[in-house]
């Protein structure tokens, strides 16, 4: 009987190891397959981060920014450069929609890579292209909250009006 026992429990840890060996390497090549973007994802997020522009109070819009911004941050093919100086500015701000123009700067900054992969390299285009969607943005929150204010992104606009966001930009983002 302890035989039969010792036979039974050999066939189940063979079966065992086998059912391991086969499924493993189909798990990992699917959880893989999710770590990359598709080409229809990166449509999307450059389409959710234009919408955002116009439209970040939206409901629906926002959720599909929160899902753009989500899925960006766990692939790991597309790197989005940031600017740490800029980032914190927008992180660290004392305002009801600092997490919206949080977002917006990461997506808008993923999206200009995307759409130019000729200047995914450059930190400074890449922030700037950055700041101006957060700009759109702001501006689109005003015309439906014009109390909505943010003194760092007003100073941002007045730059802008001064022809003088680059420099300020590039400055900040050395």
């Amino acid at each position: 009987m302890k035989q039969l026992g010792r036979h039974m429990r050999n066939i189940y840890l063979m079966w065992g190891s086998f059912l391991l060996l086969w499924i493993l390497p189909v798990l990992a090549a699917t959880a893989s397959a999710q770590d990359t973007s598709t080409p229809e994802e990166r449509a999307q997020w450059v389409e959710a981060t234009h919408k955002l522009e116009s439209a970040p109070l939206d409901d629906s819009v926002n959720k599909q920014g929160e899902a753009a911004f989500k899925r960006l941050s766990d692939v790991h093919d597309v790197h989005v450069l940031l600017c740490p100086a800029l980032l914190t500015e927008f992180n660290g701000m004392k305002y009801a929609y600092s997490h919206t123009i949080t977002r917006q700067y990461m997506l808008a900054s993923g999206a200009f890579q995307i759409e130019n992969p000729d200047k995914a390299a450059d930190t400074k285009a890449t922030a700037l292209a950055g700041v101006e969607s957060v700009l759109k943005t702001y501006q689109a929150i005003l015309q439906q909250k014009p109390d909505a204010k943010a003194k760092a992104i007003d100073d941002l606009l007045k730059k802008k009006s001064q022809g003088k966001l680059k420099d300020s930009v590039q400055k900040q983002c050395q």
